[in-house]
């Protein structure tokens, strides 16, 4: 695989970034001007129209009713959660393992993609995608092998790929919806800091942070998945830089591995006074993965023309009431400071992942980025309780299911 032979080659110092880019955006993006319908005709099965991934939460596009078909064991939304997932909100069904059509091949899904928006699928309220309709099996990314295809030519069996392949064993799409994975790393990295849903998020939401030398960046959720390698890139952009954890284990795991110049646990520390402490000078940009009282306190500790890369909030997706809604206090220092808040979501920019892994991958291969991942070697039906732990902060890392061997 070009991309491969690029990593090794860069590893080697026998290659630039832009080579790497080049061959990553070659390899793991067919179509970029085609990269988020390609989404959405995974949602749906059909042929997506031009502009349709542009209108994920207009009226009359809420629910995907179709979802992911697939077999073996599957774990299928049967109720609207309210608060914590439970197992009453799922069913678990067992069926044959489908037949690909043309066009289709079937995957048996390895690592099962545990993350903060799955308490937002589930729910019917307005966000960014289709809600998961009621009785489809629970969307999530995989990485997955290839078992059987209907073009051997265009996708072999016993190729490795990543898909939005669901809480189930195996799942058939489209060809044109499966992605190469990167090889010579561990296969779990596709989940991780190799992956859209991690890496390139982290990668965009500290573009939009635009932090450097002499900066200040916070980062809340910092041993998160995410924050943890946005807290990584921004040091190696020369920034100083605060990491927010929940715990006394997740904090020294900053402090001591990831070497962040600064550590507030929200659990124990007093969050606004911590920030006075460590940030005299201020905060220049602020990668939020939480929202709640850590954005609320943030945004009085900003400095003028500061800017925020709104990622999630974590804080409110298992609120009973309203899971998708967050009242914000101070939002008056967005005017006062003048600050610069965008909200981004990692599927519109996948026409850049290509750049982002120009960046990532030279950093995993020189170990320069550290890689923390929890993965739970169990079966589907034990989605609920993991995801759950995940919003009670009890993973270390990019949590994940392992449900089949590799």
């Amino acid at each position: 695989m070009a991309a491969a032979t690029a990593m090794r080659e860069y590893a080697q110092g026998q290659g630039l970034v832009e080579e790497l880019t080049a061959a990553m955006k070659t390899v793991l993006i067919e179509k970029p001007a085609n990269a988020k319908a390609r989404f959405v005709e995974l949602l749906t099965e059909k042929d997506a129209p031009p502009g349709t991934a542009d209108t994920w939460s207009e009226p009359g596009k809420a629910v995907d009713d179709v979802g992911i078909p697939g077999g073996g064991k599957r774990l299928l939304l049967v109720a609207r959660p309210q608060g914590d997932f439970k197992d009453s909100d799922f069913k678990v069904v067992e069926e044959p393992i489908p037949e690909p059509a043309a066009g289709q091949a079937v995957v048996q899904n390895i690592y099962v993609s545990v993350d903060p928006t799955h308490r937002i699928w589930a729910s019917d309220k307005p966000q960014y995608m289709p809600a998961v309709g009621l009785g489809t099996v629970m969307r999530a990314g995989c990485v997955g092998k290839v078992v059987k295809t209907s073009d051997p030519e265009k996708m072999a069996v016993g190729t490795y790929v990543s898909l939005f392949g669901g809480v189930q064993e195996y799942a058939c799409v489209p060809i044109a919806t499966l992605n190469p994975v990167v090889s010579d790393v561990p296969l779990t990295y596709n989940h991780s800091v190799l992956s859209v849903v991690i890496g390139h998020t982290a990668w965009l939401g500290t573009n939009i942070c635009k932090p450097k030398a002499g900066e200040t960046m916070v980062v809340s959720g910092a041993a998160g998945a995410v924050g943890s390698i946005a807290a990584q890139l921004a040091k190696k952009r020369g920034a100083k830089v605060i990491g927010i954890a929940g715990g006394a284990t997740k904090c020294a795991w900053l402090r001591d591995e990831l070497c962040l110049d600064g550590v507030i646990d929200y659990k124990s520390d007093d969050l606004d006074a911590k920030l006075d402490e460590l940030c005299p000078e201020g905060v220049d940009c602020f990668f939020d993965n939480v929202g709640g009282v850590t954005l609320e306190t943030l945004l009085t500790k900003m400095r003028n023309f500061g800017r925020v890369a709104f990622c999630g909030a974590i804080s409110a997706y298992t609120d009973e009431n309203e899971p998708t809604v967050m009242n914000v206090k101070n939002y008056q220092m967005i005017l006062m400071r003048r600050l610069t808040v965008q909200g981004f979501i990692c599927v519109d920019h996948v026409d850049q992942f290509g750049t982002a892994l120009g960046e990532l991958i030279p950093m995993v291969m020189a170990g320069e980025l550290k890689i923390n991942e929890d993965v739970r070697e169990v079966g589907v039906e034990n989605f609920p309780s993991v995801v759950n732990d995940l919003y009670a902060g009890k993973n270390t890392g990019k949590l994940m299911l392992k449900i089949n061997p590799e």
